[in-house]
């Protein structure tokens, strides 16, 4: 009735949900390619009139769709590493909260400053990293290396969750890092990894500021519906796509996002 009775307000309503929708297919083959699909999401969200703190919870929220289409998707990469989400998940949960608890008892300023460089590191590592894996044994679907359990992995874990359910931006391709830096795994079996992963903590960060929080639904889930469909069609592209272009691919959405970030935090 109110659409019919106000045709403009009907219209900028359809309009704001199918961007919500389309960004959110757009965001989710980033996410589940890349580990950046912040730098679609939440801008949008920004630009619907949401505030910052609404806008990145309500981008947490919708990231739960990205990772459940992804864990739907990826199961043929993670055939033989199916093992290795038994220490992984747990211990990125744990992160999670810790982020979680921190953001709602301090501001995030800090990581808006300093993410930037640190996004720029992940990606000079992603350029240098064929070279310092010279001698690993390339991996296979039917001959994949677990990823390294060591203390320093369950650390670098532990502190990418909590740096995601903290400030979350970029979190997913930090994750990618760690789990790529086992010689012999496949880049798209470490990214597959990285998705459900990823998913794990945003669910659990969602659950929390369900209570804490101030989530928008109604973008979380038009978005999020758009994040189904991508987080399924973005593993089934990295699949296809040679691991060297793979690997561009994710160093050019990093430059991209540290130079968008930085834009944020120190010229705008």
């Amino acid at each position: 009735m109110k659409i019919n009775s106000n045709p403009k307000l009907g219209e900028k309503i359809l309009i704001v949900i199918g961007g919500l929708f389309i960004a959110g297919i757009v965001a989710g083959i980033l996410g589940t390619v890349t580990g950046m699909a912040s730098l679609v999401s939440y801008p949008i969200l920004l630009a619907t009139g949401l505030s910052p703190i609404v806008a990145n919870v309500t981008n947490t929220a919708a990231l739960i769709f990205s990772g459940l289409g992804a864990t739907v998707s990826s199961r043929q990469e993670l055939k033989y590493n199916k093992r290795d989400l038994l220490w992984i998940l747990p211990t990125a949960a744990v992160g999670s909260i810790i982020g979680c608890i921190l953001l709602l008892a301090f501001p995030s300023g800090i990581f808006e400053k300093i993410a930037p460089f640190m996004i720029g590191i992940v990606a000079i590592f992603f350029i240098v990293q064929p070279h310092l894996k010279a001698q690993a044994v390339v991996g296979s679907l039917d001959n994949n290396p677990s990823v390294k359990k060591s203390f320093w992995s369950l650390l670098a874990i532990l502190v990418i969750g909590a740096y995601g359910g903290y400030f979350g931006a970029a979190s997913g391709i930090f994750m990618l890092l760690v789990f790529s830096a086992t010689q012999g795994i496949r880049l798209t079996t470490a990214n597959a990894l990285k998705n459900v992963t990823m998913g794990l903590t945003n669910l659990i960060a969602t659950g929390i500021f369900i209570f804490f929080g101030h989530i928008d639904w109604r973008a979380a889930i038009f978005m999020g519906a758009g994040f189904i469909i991508g987080g399924y069609v973005g593993p089934i592209i990295a699949r296809r796509l040679p691991e060297k272009i793979l690997r561009w691919i994710i160093i050019i959405g990093a430059l991209l996002l540290a130079a968008d970030m930085f834009y944020s935090a120190y010229l705008k």
